[in-house]
């Protein structure tokens, strides 16, 4: 919901659309890029169905699809891959948002295990750190070309490289 932090032109439209859009255009123009990885959000592709219909009640998930659509265009034209990371509600420190993850300091678990699934299926909490590792995994892993998937947190141990390279070749 807007609060003061969106002043000064710092909105969803303006990041989550517009600089998304002029980053992956500019990157089209570098021959070296090879891949691109963008952090998005569960519920993209769901944004008539609870509970991201009031989340999107400002267009936040609208941004963030036209981002990533931003994004596969530009992959497309310049010919680098890349990969689309939704994470459900981040959760764990740093505490940034103003929701009851921060009011109750929500650590998620203790292990990193995570659900990866293809698309935009998942809902639920994901760990900021457990989300960091997945974009990591995208940049490293050869698995992980031209996808998007959601990725929530769960009790298990976490995925091991070899675990990453059968999640994404099974999507």
């Amino acid at each position: 919901f807007p609060t003061k932090r969106w002043d000064g032109g710092n909105n969803p439209k303006a990041i989550d659309m517009e600089a998304v859009t002029r980053i992956a255009n500019a990157a089209s123009n570098v021959e070296s890029v090879r891949r691109m990885v963008l952090l998005t959000s569960v519920g993209v592709s769901r944004t008539k169905q609870m509970p991201f219909l009031i989340l999107n009640l400002f267009g936040v998930l609208d941004a963030k699809r036209a981002g990533e659509d931003a994004v596969k265009s530009a992959a497309g034209e310049a010919g680098f891959s890349y990969s689309i990371v939704r994470p459900g509600r981040l959760v764990g420190g740093p505490y940034t948002n103003l929701d009851l993850a921060n009011l109750f300091k929500i650590e998620g678990g203790a292990e990193n295990g995570v659900d990866v699934a293809g698309g935009d299926v998942l809902l639920g909490d994901c760990k900021r750190d457990a989300c960091a590792e997945a974009v990591v995994q995208c940049l490293e892993n050869e698995s992980c070309v031209d996808l998007e998937f959601s990725l929530v947190s769960n009790e298990d141990t976490a995925l091991t490289n070899d675990g990453w390279s059968s999640a994404f070749t099974s999507m």
